[in-house]
């Protein structure tokens, strides 16, 4: 049975890759390159804690991909040989002022309250951590379970997975149109012909509106890399006004992110990398005499909600993943497992039910 993969970032190639371990045959085709897009632009951040998330499914999926990174990541090492920077460094949100303060120590009782971990520091205790901090901070909260991947090297090993596995890559090719012959998916019209399927999952990112009928649509963030000479810094620094990543392999500090609906005008801006300058220096000050070693720019796939669409669409064997917003990322593993089930099991789930494209039809 011949599944299509339309996009090759992260979502992409972990449901690709869920179906190659199946048995499936499988074909991933990309606008582009497969391995790059907003996957490999992204902060590469398992924060669900730090991002801050209301108690609700869209937590509990959360938790449950953060959950499953590390097996995830494992099988991926094991069978490509390749490192993905996973790192269980934990994340600090510090607060600018009281109001701030209050509201994280609020959230973390919810979280609490939902046998979650984390637990408050005081400046003192923050200044263990890292220090010069910025004089406004007055303390934040750690969450120990939360960490990241490096971005850029998840997708190096997925690609490499999939490859191994047999999978037939597509790159640089646009879908024109997908195509259905009484209400069931047959194929899809590319710019280099005709391909023939009997699944299709739409992985598209911020470009899957364009491919099937659903409001997905681009939210662009800028971002910037800076050197690691100095201090090293052994946890992420998640704000208001910045994150700020250390990566495992000490190569870079990456800062993010911008967020504006611009739709997908191109390029970093002054105003752009400016505020990312800004809200580094005002939280870790001697950052100032870091070295500013690469910026760039990509763009997330929303929805109005601001929450995934997964699962099923209204042509039979027509499947959809994606307006994961910020976190693509966090999400690959039990994106896969959810749109796996659903097809080869026809297991149908409380995420799938709520994430559904019927939703906006209301």
């Amino acid at each position: 049975m011949k599944v299509i993969i339309i996009g090759g970032g992260i979502i992409g190639l972990s449901i690709g890759r869920s179906f190659l371990k199946k048995g499936y045959s499988v074909t991933i085709i990309d606008k582009d390159e497969i391995g790059r897009g907003a996957s490999w632009t992204s902060g590469g951040m398992l924060a669900p804690q730090s991002e801050g998330l209301d108690k609700g499914v869209f937590l509990d999926l959360c938790i449950e991909s953060r959950d499953m990174y590390r097996g995830f990541i494992e099988e991926i090492e094991d069978e490509t040989g390749v490192e993905t920077g996973y790192w269980e460094s934990g994340i600090v949100c510090p607060a600018f002022s009281e109001d701030e303060a209050d509201l994280l120590k609020r959230r973390l009782e919810i979280y609490r309250s939902e046998g979650l971990t984390g637990k408050w520091l005081d400046r003192k205790e923050l200044e263990e951590i890292y220090s010069p901090l910025g004089s406004s901070i007055l303390g934040g909260v750690l969450y120990d379970r939360d960490g990241q991947v490096d971005s850029r090297a998840i997708l190096k090993a997925l690609v490499t997975s999939v490859k191994n596995l047999n999978a037939e890559i597509i790159n640089n090719c646009r879908v024109l149109e997908v195509e259905e012959r009484d209400g069931i998916f047959s194929g899809i019209k590319t710019e280099k012909g005709y391909i023939e399927g009997d699944l299709c999952v739409v992985c598209a990112g911020a470009w899957s509106g364009q491919i099937v009928d659903i409001p997905v649509y681009p939210i662009k963030g800028e971002m910037l890399a800076v050197s690691t000479e100095g201090r090293p810094l052994d946890k992420i620094f998640y704000s208001s006004k910045a994150y700020i990543i250390p990566r495992k392999d000490r190569s870079r500090i990456v800062v993010g992110a911008t967020e504006e609906n611009v739709g997908f005008k191109e390029g970093n801006t002054v105003r752009g990398i400016k505020k990312l300058l800004e809200g580094l220096v005002s939280s870790l000050p001697d950052m100032e005499y870091r070295d500013l070693i690469e910026i760039w720019y990509g763009y997330r796939p929303s929805t109005p909600d601001l929450l995934p669409v997964l699962g099923k669409t209204k042509i039979e064997d027509l499947y959809i993943a994606t307006g994961h917003h910020r976190n693509g990322i966090l999400l690959a593993p039990v994106t896969a497992k959810i749109i796996s089930d659903l097809i080869v099991e026809r297991k149908e789930s409380v995420y799938t039910q709520t994430f559904s494209y019927k939703r906006f039809e209301r």
